[in-house]
Formats: C-alpha cells, sequence, structure tokens
C-alpha cells in the first residue's frame, strides 16, 4: 500500500485519432480514486456519449459567457469547435484521495503545463501514421478534405511529443494500457509526492 500523498493531475494528451479516451476509459475502470474531469465543448454528442459524462455538451454563446467569466482553466478551438475545462473540475475537496485524469488536445495542454506546472504530462502517439490516416477515416464523419486537414494537423501535433513528461505510443492497446497504468503508478509513490504527515503515522 502506498503512503497517502498530494493528489494528482494526469493530463492525456496527443493527436486526434490516436485513442486517448479509449485508454481513459480503461484506466478509469482500472485504478482506484482517479477520476476523469469532464470538459464543456460545443459539438454535438457523438453516439453512446452521455451529456456531463464524456463531455458537457453547451451551445457555443454560454460557451463564451463562461470564457467572459473565467471559468476555464483552459480552452482552445479545434476543428471549428470550442472544448474547455472548468477550474471547478480541477478543484479538490481537502478530503479527497481522488486523482484527477484530465483527456485533453495539444492546444489545451500546453495551457495546463503553464498553469499548473506541477501536472502530470503524457504524450499518446499513434502505431505509425499511416495507421493515424487510417483511423481519420474509419470514422466516417468527415469530408476527404476535413480528414486531410486532421491528418496534418495531426503530423505537426506530434513534433510537441518532447513538451511532456512522458511518451506512450499505442502500438496495441493492452500495452499502451499498462504503460500508462505504469506511469499513474509510479508517479503515486514518487517522494516528491508524499505527505510528511504520513512517514511516521
Amino acid at each position: 500500500m502506498s503512503l497517502e500523498g498530494k493528489k494528482l493531475l494526469f493530463v492525456v494528451s496527443g493527436p486526434s485519432g490516436v485513442g486517448k479516451s479509449t485508454l481513459c476509459r480503461h484506466i478509469l475502470q482500472d485504478i482506484p480514486d482517479i477520476r476523469l474531469s469532464v470538459s464543456y465543448t460545443t459539438r454535438p454528442p457523438r453516439s453512446g456519449e452521455t451529456d456531463g459524462k464524456e463531455y458537457q455538451f453547451i451551445p457555443e454563446d454560454q460557451f463564451r459567457t463562461k470564457i467572459a467569466e473565467h471559468a476555464f482553466a483552459e480552452w482552445a478551438e479545434v476543428y471549428g469547435r470550442l472544448y474547455g475545462t472548468p477550474w471547478k473540475e480541477l478543484e479538490q475537496e481537502p478530503e479527497s484521495h481522488t486523482d484527477i485524469l484530465l483527456d485533453i488536445d495539444v492546444q489545451g495542454a500546453r495551457q495546463v503545463m503553464k498553469t499548473l506546472q506541477k501536472a502530470v504530462t503524457i504524450f499518446i502517439l499513434p502505431p505509425s501514421l499511416e495507421t493515424l490516416r487510417a483511423r481519420l477515416s474509419s470514422r466516417g464523419t468527415d469530408s476527404p478534405e476535413e480528414q486531410d486537414r486532421r491528418f496534418q494537423k495531426s503530423q505537426d501535433e506530434m513534433k510537441s511529443y518532447n513538451e511532456y513528461g512522458y511518451t506512450i505510443r499505442n502500438e496495441t492497446l493492452e500495452q499502451a494500457i499498462q504503460e500508462l497504468r505504469a506511469v499513474i503508478v509510479a508517479e503515486r509513490v514518487r517522494t516528491a509526492h508524499v505527505d510528511p504527515a504520513q512517514v511516521f503515522r
């Protein structure tokens, strides 16, 4: 059993289509005492998504009101839709023993790195560029032109991998889950994160 320590923010990021959300979903099922930070977005729900679970879906005018109210720790426009992480999702109750998992795009992750420098940042890479292009195409929700635009942006975003504390290549789902789990477990037992009051309990 690990010593109780500071609560951690794990930021999982990477290009569109790399499998971030799938990895996070498995981590939430596999690891105790961790919760997903639910972001706001102006895009419509996809099949199987529930308002308040994967995202909080709101109209653009409401989103921009929240921007004006400084309600977001980070926000970005991604492919014509707005996404943002509310500060309230990153706040912890003093008695809470739950870490936070944040699944966001590269723009948002960069903002979080500036404002919350102690966040544990993890960049997810695709198995290959060919596989990434196939994943973007298989969604069936975008025109060929939009797929090309997303693929080009993804290649540009992949260059930012060295801005993160960890990099995981999503070669196979099980391997990537194991590596992400290993990062979380290791960070939880880092000496820097141990509560001194727990050492001589």
